[in-house]
């Protein structure tokens, strides 16, 4: 057999090597594709050899021979790459830290400088002790919004090992923007205490990890979209639950029991003004929830398509309609207490303990002096911000009422962008809030700042599924979760009218 045979066998057998990995790979056996490869690789170290020798004796067909062998080489380092991909099931993530960034060129530099800004000195000092970098936190957020849409568009497979890593629930993976930095640490918190947290996260999370920024866009999207998060008090956290603050001893004037105390000229004790605020505590728990939402395979993988515009919009509107439903009247039971939320009063449509209740003046109806009782039940410290949130028939029903002399009690709202007001006051309409019936709680007046407390848990992970379900309809199933919890803290700032005589 000449040498040119002994090669054409080897290139055959090389061939035959390729294709049985490439078909292992496709089965998901990389143990048994390896083996093909290290087989190959063998083939072609003998190949090699024997067109050294070609070479040697000057056989005219070697640059036919080199071109074809630098084609098997190629071939065999593409097959090794994809067999080094994590290519793991969707739900099973395993611990992994993050790699560190690849340079970009100047102009990508410039994109990210100008879309993140730069962190002051103070921020950075606070990010290398608590991810260990600094110069490299915008260029790490970049890579990791980029390795997001790449998993979400095509799934795991397609990650490579350093953008994989990227997207792993870790602590050092959750992102912080630098206002969250600094507002954990102006709140007194240790950066010690914020990477246990951190860790406490990451460590309830499935999927991979939703970026900080993408996670706040899609709370931006909520807040357009609802009643209460716009108008009650927010807070984020990397804790299971917060503790917030309550003053005692207030009434309808005062907020707490401090008082002051008129003394003579000469006091007949160091004590005689003496008035102590009593303070207490408030447990919010953090829940948990998930929203679904199925998207196509071709817009997925459509690069002009604005997949996370859309996805924003998609989860936003869902968990925006099921938040306010929860704020308003949610048990507290695995979810956030509402106003209306108190199931020990036998109905969910019954206020918590502290919110005063009105009743309209009829069975099962609202009327007009029922709606000025209601307002006027307010202390003024909280009045001045109150606001009513009302189903859409109760609203219907609103807009028929009228005063002694005949005119409308409804005043719609003149300009733009302005609510319409009731009795005189902001009110807003929720589709989650009970509608007219007996002994229904049909409107909350009250001030929802003061009043009630969001707290946004920070990490969100999203799952990419695509199974016997969605393949044949063309489509991947993205579920979302996040964590959340909400509850009143100063029952005294809100008042409920109820449809009773």
């Amino acid at each position: 057999m000449t040498l040119k045979e002994k090669l054409d066998a080897l290139r055959a057998s090389i061939k035959t090597a390729l294709e049985d990995s490439s078909k292992l790979i496709g089965e998901g056996k990389f143990d048994e594709a390896k083996v093909k490869q290290d087989e190959a690789k063998t083939l072609r170290a003998q190949a090699e050899t024997i067109k050294a020798q070609i070479e040697a004796e000057g056989d005219a067909a070697n640059d036919a021979l080199k071109a074809e062998n630098d084609a098997l080489k190629a071939k065999v380092a593409e097959q090794e790459a994809t067999a080094k991909k994590p290519v793991q099931p969707a739900f099973v993530m395993e611990p992994a830290t993050p790699v560190a960034p690849v340079a970009d060129t100047e102009g990508i530099k410039s994109f990210i400088a100008l879309k993140y800004g730069e962190p002051d000195a103070s921020v950075k000092a606070v990010l290398s002790d608590l991810y260990g970098f600094g110069d490299k936190y915008n260029q790490l957020r970049y890579d990791q919004m980029k390795a997001f849409v790449k998993y979400v568009r095509f799934g795991t497979p397609v990650l490579s090992s350093a953008e994989y890593g990227l997207l792993i629930p870790s602590a050092k993976n959750i992102i912080l923007s630098p206002d969250l930095i600094k507002s954990e640490i102006m709140s007194g918190r240790s950066v010690a205490e914020i990477k246990a947290t951190l860790e406490e996260a990451s460590q309830d999370l499935g999927g991979v990890l939703v970026p900080e920024d993408f996670r706040t866009e899609i709370i931006k999207r909520v807040m357009g979209i609802t009643v209460v998060r716009g108008r009650a008090k927010v807070v984020t956290t990397t804790r299971d639950s917060i503790e917030w603050p309550k003053l005692e001893g207030g009434n309808n004037i005062y907020t707490s029991a401090v008082r002051v105390t008129w003394v003579d000229e000469t006091p007949s004790s160091a004590s005689v003004a003496e008035t102590n605020p009593t303070w207490g505590m408030v447990r919010i728990p953090i829940h948990t929830v998930m929203a679904r939402t199925n998207l196509s395979r071709n817009l997925l993988e459509d690069s002009a398509f604005n997949l996370l515009d859309i996805m924003a919009g998609l989860f936003g509107e869902a968990m925006a309609v099921d938040e306010d439903a929860q704020f308003l009247t949610g048990s507290g039971s695995g979810r956030p207490y509402g106003v209306l939320g108190d199931l020990g009063n036998g109905a969910q449509a019954a206020p918590v303990t502290g919110v005063t209740s009105v009743v309209s003046g009829a069975a099962a109806a609202v009327t007009a002096d029922g709606f000025l009782d209601l307002v006027y039940s307010l202390p003024a410290q909280y009045r001045q911000n109150g606001v009513h949130v009302l189903a859409r028939t109760t609203l219907r029903d609103t807009r028929k009422l009228k005063d002694g002399d005949g005119r409308y009690v409804w005043q719609p709202g003149l300009t733009a962008g302005q609510p319409q007001t009731l009795a005189g006051y902001a009110a807003y309409e929720s589709e989650n809030m009970p509608a007219i019936a007996a002994n229904n709680h049909v409107d909350i007046f009250g001030d929802w700042n003061n009043g009630y407390v969001i707290a946004d848990r920070v990490g969100m992970a999203v799952e990419r599924v695509s199974d016997t379900t969605t393949v044949g309809t063309n489509q991947v199933a993205l579920f979302a979760r996040r964590r959340l919890g909400g509850q009143v803290v100063a029952p005294w700032a809100f008042v409920a009218l109820k449809c009773s005589t």
